[in-house]
């Protein structure tokens, strides 16, 4: 599994976690985290979660910086 924070200010936390899935074996689930944040606390989470094979996930970050 992979876990790592995009964005983090006093407010806002974006996080990104990826699981490699059982089958088939270039599946991943992608879940993005959004949280808000209060005085440090987590007070609310958004969760959005894709599924894409690796070379999908090749795309997505190539048209990420393109």
């Amino acid at each position: 599994m992979k876990n790592f924070t995009i964005k983090e200010n006093d407010a806002f936390r974006l996080r990104v976690q990826l699981h490699k899935c059982l089958a088939p074996s270039d599946l991943n689930s992608i879940e993005f985290i959004q949280e808000n944040l209060k005085d440090g606390t987590v007070i609310d989470t958004s969760t959005y979660n894709f599924f894409m094979t690796d070379e999908e996930l090749k795309t997505l970050a190539q048209g990420l910086v393109s």
